[in-house]
């Protein structure tokens, strides 16, 4: 199976990686920069929980076009960076490649659809701690790991070499045609969390200790939001579960968006937070708390005082 990942770093990285050290030889990385290069020289590190392997990929890259038609084409993107990726692996995709995007936030198999209105699009989400820690090297922090993929009327058996692959190499998946619930579930926990953390520069077990009424709300409007678009099984359950989850988390853990701002880099914004406020405003749902937010953090990044 010929497989590409674009956007190589501590997710799409680790996933390559995973790939590689199952057996799977036609395995390629895009990525950029002193990553790049650091793979090009010396292979791709990992550390994991109980070991630490070299992996090298068949090819790594920033630029795939000369790479052919691929079978599975993983997007594990910053979703800033989406628009650009899906541009760049045009000459890689036929109607029997198969496209997985792994990025924060909900609904990117229509803007796939866009693109490539041929190809077979699925939806996914994973829940994973890794990142680069120096170029060519990737940690992967805990034991939590778990890929969800899928799509609506979806059959595992019409994708039998991807489920094949993804069992022989990942610790858990699960392919399932429930993967907007799966999508939601995620989003309910990290929108709120990007959105507060970066807006009160604070890490996540504050915003749960100092905010909870206020996190509240936000879970409240975008589970009214979930219900409204046809998640019917996102519901108080899930709103306890996730303040539960907000409870638990290690002190001083950031979320990615607020890591971002910090940095001055692009960040998660318009897909975390802008999106719930322009899908609550198209139908109608009340999410005024999550637009005096998105409002907030818009007027710090736009006046360029974020870090004031």
């Amino acid at each position: 199976m010929k497989i590409m990942i674009v956007g190589a770093g501590g997710v799409g990285g680790y996933l390559g990686a995973r790939f590689i050290r199952a057996g799977e030889e036609a395995v390629s990385l895009v990525a950029r920069g002193a990553h790049l290069e650091a793979i090009r020289e010396r292979g791709l590190h990992i550390i994991d929980q109980q070991e630490e392997y070299t992996v090298h990929p068949a090819h790594a890259l920033e630029d795939p076009t000369s790479l052919g038609i691929q079978d599975l084409i993983l997007l594990t993107l910053k979703a800033t960076d989406l628009e650009t990726g899906l541009e760049s692996i045009r000459s890689n995709v036929s109607e029997q490649t198969v496209i997985l995007p792994l990025l924060n936030g909900v609904e990117y198999r229509p803007r796939i659809l866009k693109h490539y209105p041929r190809a077979d699009a699925l939806e996914g989400c994973i829940y994973i701690l890794s990142n680069i820690v120096e170029p060519g090297v990737i940690r992967k922090k805990g034991e939590i790991f778990r890929l969800c993929w899928g799509k609506e009327d979806f059959d595992p058996a019409d994708y039998a070499p991807v489920a094949r692959l993804f069992d022989r190499s990942l610790p858990r998946h699960k392919p399932t045609a429930d993967i907007a619930f799966e999508q939601w579930r995620k989003f309910l926990f990290i929108s709120p969390m990007a959105a507060l953390t970066s807006l009160y520069k604070i890490p996540m077990n504050q915003v749960y200790q100092e905010h909870r009424t206020q996190l509240r709300r936000l879970l409240e409007e975008i589970t009214a939001l979930a219900q409204a678009k046809g998640i019917s099984l996102l519901g108080d359950k899930e709103i306890e579960a996730t303040l539960a989850q907000a409870s638990k988390v290690l002190p001083g853990a950031k979320t990615s968006m607020q890591l971002d701002l910090e940095r001055g880099k692009p960040a998660e914004i318009e897909a975390l937070v802008g999106y719930v406020v322009k899908e609550g405003k198209r139908l109608g749902v009340d999410v005024l708390e999550t637009e005096r937010v998105y409002d907030l953090l818009k007027t710090r990044l736009s006046e360029g005082n974020y870090h004031e």
